[in-house]
């Protein structure tokens, strides 16, 4: 009775675990690692503007074919504006309604557009005899440069945000948290806009 009570809670047991695995073997897919990526932002609880590493682990440890593994990696491997869109494809091939880490893909490339082409405009660099202008050729170089070099929403915008300022002050400041906002810590250009001419040109 003994040997056969131990054959019982063997035959269970193998049983049990045959069950686990084939469970484990249905929901390991490449839709569901589709669908893991797709989500990852809503359900990480991270963001792509904060956290892209977090998100990127948070996946990994999730996804469950090789498949999804190359998934992952080809997106990784595309230039970061041109990810929103290499999701998208493959989400529709897969017959996906829709994938909101598109939607976040794209907010992240423009971030980063915005970020790059305000750098540009807080440097003494692309501004370098700023400081000896006076207030009004001050304000056009600045607008003549957003007008020629800028694409992004964020920093076109400021050209009649700038203009529509009251003081230079006011466009200084309103220049820096710009630039704060997108991750620009320094903005050199809104440190010499409130500067006198004759104080800018001391050595």
């Amino acid at each position: 009775m003994a040997v056969n009570s131990v054959l019982l809670v063997g035959t269970l047991g193998t049983a049990l675990l045959g069950v686990a695995v084939a469970d484990k073997l249905f929901v390991a897919t490449y839709p569901r690692d589709l669908a893991t990526l797709c989500n990852a932002e809503a359900e990480s609880g991270f963001t792509m503007s904060r956290n892209t590493a977090r998100i990127t682990a948070w996946i990994q440890d999730r996804l469950t074919t090789p498949d999804g593994g190359r998934l992952l990696a080809s997106l990784r491997d595309h230039p970061l504006a041109e990810r929103a869109r290499w999701l998208d494809q493959r989400a529709r091939e897969s017959g996906r309604a829709s994938c909101p880490m598109v939607q976040a893909y794209e907010e992240l490339s423009a971030q980063w557009d915005s970020r790059r082409e305000l750098q540009s405009l807080c440097s003494t660099v692309t501004f370098p005899d700023l400081g000896t202008l006076d207030e009004g050729t001050r304000l056009q170089a600045v607008d003549e440069w957003i007008e020629t070099h800028a694409s992004t929403t964020v920093v076109r915008s400021l050209s009649s945000r700038l203009r529509r300022a009251g003081t230079p002050v006011d466009r200084a400041e309103m220049l820096r948290h710009a630039a704060s906002d997108v991750g620009v810590l320094t903005c050199d250009v809104a440190k010499i806009l409130p500067v006198s001419v004759k104080k800018a040109c001391d050595p």
